[in-house]
């Protein structure tokens, strides 16, 4: 339907004779002469109008063959790929430029300093956390003989937290130089020419040789001790305070108290050091004075004096 169509339908004319009815005379140069004033429309009426006519423009004009209008999502994916590209060129720009963003702390150990981890990660001052590489801060860590092992994690809003997990001494056991501090696998994370971890069981019965700080013992019968003390609770190791490992037959511990345990070989050290702890506090409860307890898990027994 055309323009003119449209207009007759919703509109139709009047007659010419109610159309002359309708308009006024106007006198121009003392001559009579009729002129017409189109019809009046409704306020509705010419809203519709212009609606129909602004419509039939636009239509039109999109149809025309030089008329070429984006689609919307050409204009969302452009602002999407210049609002990416302003991200990119600021984060570079962190990255590059000496600017501080973020910080670090400490926690779980009061001998690896924030100074320490800096120097293990390679982190320059202003400390940026953008250029932190996490994976690579944690290896270096792992091989400070202090460190068992670094946790990283981050605090709102933007601070590393790097947790110590510090390398526990279990054993001492003396050496060609003095007396060598071990961890749990048989590292050797302090040398030192006397004891000074007083705190923890010596292994005797045995003497090392040319062995370096941060050698790992490979000794069977060193490792059958460490296997032994491995398996305690805290409480229990606590308790002892010497692995002789002189006869791998007969294995001995004491506790602090100077009390013997006769350990027997080195098969079922684990199920031993939990057997040994239940002897030990069945002491402790009866108020037995014992000779030696046999920690032997077919048919243990405390020898009293």
């Amino acid at each position: 339907m055309d323009e003119r169509q449209f207009r007759n339908e919703r509109h139709p004319r009047p007659s010419h004779e109610e159309f002359v009815k309708q308009q006024p005379f106007i006198q121009d140069s003392g001559q009579t002469q009729q002129r017409f004033q189109p019809a009046a429309y409704s306020a509705q009426e010419e809203y519709e109008r212009s609606t129909y006519d602004s419509e039939h423009s636009e239509t039109h004009r999109r149809m025309s063959p030089g008329h070429a209008e984006e689609p919307p999502s050409t204009n969302k994916r452009s602002k999407l790929v210049k609002i990416g590209a302003a991200v990119l060129v600021g984060l570079a720009l962190l990255y590059v430029l000496p600017i501080p963003l973020g910080d670090m702390r400490v926690t779980g150990s009061d001998k690896v300093t924030l100074e320490d981890v800096k120097v293990a990660g390679n982190i320059d001052e202003p400390v940026n956390l953008l250029k932190v590489r996490t994976e690579k801060l944690k290896d270096r860590l792992s091989k400070d003989l202090r460190v068992e092992e670094a946790q990283i994690s981050y605090e709102f809003p933007l601070t590393m937290v790097v947790n110590i997990v510090e390398r526990r001494a279990i054993a001492v056991i003396p050496s060609q130089f003095g007396y060598l501090t071990l961890d749990k696998t048989g590292q050797v994370v302090a040398s030192e020419p006397a004891i000074t971890a007083t705190n923890v069981p010596i292994i005797s019965g045995v003497k090392t040789g040319n062995i370096l700080l941060g050698d790992t013992i490979t000794n069977p019968d060193i490792l059958a001790a460490l296997t032994y003390l491995n398996a305690l609770s805290r409480d229990g190791f606590k308790n002892i305070a010497e692995v002789n490992i002189g006869d791998p037959d007969n294995l001995l511990a004491y506790t602090v108290n100077g009390l013997q345990l006769r350990l027997g070989n080195s098969q079922d050290l684990a199920k031993k050091a939990e057997l040994s702890e239940s002897m030990i506090k069945d002491i402790e409860t009866r108020k037995v004075n014992a000779q030696y307890i046999d920690v032997n898990l077919t048919s243990p027994y405390i020898k009293a004096q």
